[in-house]
């Protein structure tokens, strides 16, 4: 799925604000999910926020642990401005959790044994539970003892909105009372009263009845949350055990935490399918167009990821990079992530933090072995490992695999017109800077890995790389003299637009980079050949058009779901039940994120109508009735071609 435009973001966010409300009565369960990275991020209160952050840190192993003293020192500010002496309590016994954690961990991050970790992890979590329970408590209490209405209405209001930092998991562990306490949090704020217009329709203020409508909150908070100590149970969430209508066995759904972002940029780099360069249909080409489809689907992963709408597209946006993704807890930088954590995929996790920077795949028929770590030698074998081990997929039907393989084989390298085929400049296209800086690209270094040159690695007639990995010193190994360090060379063909660089992604520019070279190995070049090797790199490393000219992008988006159904009929006839049901899900999928950038909003009833027929055809496939599959996506087809040059 592809972000949205602005406008169109904002239109959509509005519904579904007023959706997320009707979510207050409990789990949703209607034909699907409403994915967050189509939607602009919520404003929470400080605490909720951290609350929310702190616990999905808390989840996550390893533990960033400095990431969860940062937000408890928030709440830690926003209980002094209603008590300080809470406030000092609150420090002291964080202060005391702090000293533990440090001495039980190992380089800051890793603990020493399970059984420490565990029981620190579970002491955080209980008096972060506690502390914002209290907190909510507390405003509450300001309401009853305050006769001012301006004063009322503020701590009602911080009151409330601390009360969100729950509503990611309470609706679920005891949605009775969850709906209860919503309903008492309407009439309160129904009870403050108003001034009226001009004096008509004045209303006034009526204490009583707001501390009578939000005791059912206080008493709740005090006798389940306020004295809570987290128990045995594998995922830490706030968990009201001794509730009578307490839900033992519910299934919390994943959500990213506040300060994650899973957008895709705009403008969106432009994709270069060597078949479609060169005249061909996708449409026409059955492997291909389902390959192209499975890129776009989440519904090859497992969870959480699918819940999330996070599939290849999201973080490889149009088979490149996405250099804004950032999930709190799982990316130390943007643009990249811990993908071996237990959050994606438990059973594949290696019980370290180690952010990889997301790779752009552009001419990746080229670039084997893959991984950061050059680990895996074929593509198809990386492909799979993706879905099952990073992604917690199921083991993927072998044509599933067989098709994203043929599709991000077609992935090409921006056109560069500076380069020959040898990858030589050509010097009549380029200045006496950019010569000068190639000189330096292929001159050797006696200081540099025994004599190599920026070219020995980078080789120009292959790409740009060697298909080797190198110890260059940019990651730190588990000890003194450890040969864990070393990283495959990465092409510089069109990389001067999949910034940030390096395994991690430590690095912002290009220039950057060759700076980093120079301190590192002593190389001694003046600021002049600085700057002529990065014109020189930054020359190798570009190209032409490398981004779309529109922001508009349903146009091309049905177009995209017009060759994912066509392999509908292929499918169907090499008996490929499971994969109609992905692709059809697919397709339904993201019609519902993309018809929101419709231009013409009096058109909306005809994407209404394709996305229906798509989701009848759904259920149809999911009962077996082919016929009837069949009669739906001609009509789809049909209404797209009528009315295609309008849909944009």
């Amino acid at each position: 799925m592809k972000i949205l435009g602005f406008h169109q973001r904002k239109i959509f966010g509005a519904c579904v604000m007023a959706f997320v409300l009707s979510l207050s009565a409990g789990p949703f369960s209607g034909p699907g999910p409403v994915y967050a990275h189509i939607v602009p991020p919520e404003n929470f209160h400080p605490v909720a926020e951290s609350y929310r952050r702190v616990t999905f840190v808390l989840n996550v192993n390893p533990v960033r642990w400095s990431l969860v003293w940062r937000d408890m020192d928030r709440i830690a500010e926003s209980i002094i401005m209603v008590s300080a002496y809470a406030a000092n309590k609150f420090r002291t016994d964080l202060a005391a959790l702090r000293r533990n954690v440090r001495q039980e961990t190992k380089g800051g991050s890793v603990p020493s044994s399970p059984e420490k970790r565990e029981k620190r992890r579970r002491a955080v979590f209980s008096i972060a539970t506690r502390t914002v329970a209290s907190l909510i408590i507390s405003h509450l209490q300001k309401v009853g003892s305050s006769e001012s209405q301006n004063s009322v209405k503020v701590h009602l209001s911080v009151g409330r909105k601390i009360f969100r930092a729950f509503a990611d998991t309470l609706p679920y562990l005891d949605p009775k009372e969850w709906k209860r306490m919503q309903i008492a949090w309407l009439e309160a704020f129904s009870n403050i009263g108003t001034p009226g217009v001009m004096g008509v329709g004045a209303r006034p203020m009526n204490v009583q009845q707001i501390r009578a409508r939000t005791a059912p909150i206080t008493a709740y908070l005090s006798k389940f949350l306020v004295r809570f100590q987290a128990g045995p149970a594998r995922r830490l969430a706030p968990r009201p055990i001794g509730s009578p209508t307490y839900v033992k066995m519910a299934k919390i759904p994943w959500s990213l935490p506040p300060g994650s972002n899973i957008n895709k940029q705009l403008p969106r780099p432009r994709q270069l399918l060597g078949m479609a360069e060169r005249g061909a249909n996708e449409g026409d080409t059955g492997l291909i167009a389902l390959g192209d489809m499975a890129f776009d689907s989440s519904e090859i992963f497992g969870e959480p990821a699918r819940s999330l709408g996070i599939n290849c597209n999201v973080c490889h946006n149009k088979g490149v990079t996405n250099p804004g993704f950032f999930i709190l807890g799982l990316s130390r930088l943007k643009g990249g992530m811990d993908v071996s954590t237990n959050f994606f995929a438990p059973h594949a996790n290696n019980g370290i933090f180690d952010h990889f920077d997301i790779p752009d795949n552009r001419g990746i028929r080229f670039t084997a072995p893959y991984g950061r770590n050059g680990r895996t030698a074929s593509l198809r074998e990386f492909v799979r490992n993706v879905i099952v081990l990073e992604f917690n997929g199921p083991e993927p039907d072998p044509m599933l695999v067989d098709g994203i393989v043929a599709y991000m084989n077609e992935f090409e390298f921006v056109p560069n017109p500076l380069l020959n085929s040898d990858g030589t400049l050509s010097p009549k296209k380029v200045g006496a800077i950019v010569r000068r800086g190639e000189k330096i690209f292929k001159r050797k270094f006696p200081q540099m890995m025994g004599g190599m040159s920026c070219a020995s690695c980078h080789i120009p007639s292959d790409h740009f790389l060697d298909r080797k990995r190198h110890n260059i010193g940019s990651a730190k190994g588990f000890a003194s003299g450890s040969f864990d360090g070393a990283y495959d060379t990465p092409t510089l063909l069109s990389a001067k637009f999949s910034a940030p660089y390096f395994h991690d992604g430590q690095l912002p520019t290009l220039r950057a980079v060759n700076d980093w070279f120079n301190r590192r190995f002593k190389l001694g070049l003046s600021k002049r050949e600085m700057s002529d090797l990065t014109a020189y790199v930054e020359a190798i490393a570009g190209g032409v058009e490398p981004y779309e000219t529109t922001l508009n992008t349903l146009e091309a988006e049905l177009e995209e779901f017009k060759f994912f159904l066509s392999t509908y009929e292929f499918l169907k006839e090499k008996g490929k039940k499971e994969l109609i049901a992905i692709t059809l899900k697919t397709v339904a999928t993201e019609l519902q994120a993309h018809k929101w950038d419709l231009q013409n909003p009096k058109h909306m009833p005809i994407l209404n109508k394709m996305e229906l027929l798509i989701r009848e055809a759904v259920e149809l496939h999911r009962n077996g009735k082919t016929k009837e599959v069949d009669a739906k996506i001609a009509i789809y087809r049909g209404l797209y071609r009528k009315n295609v040059e309008v849909l944009r």
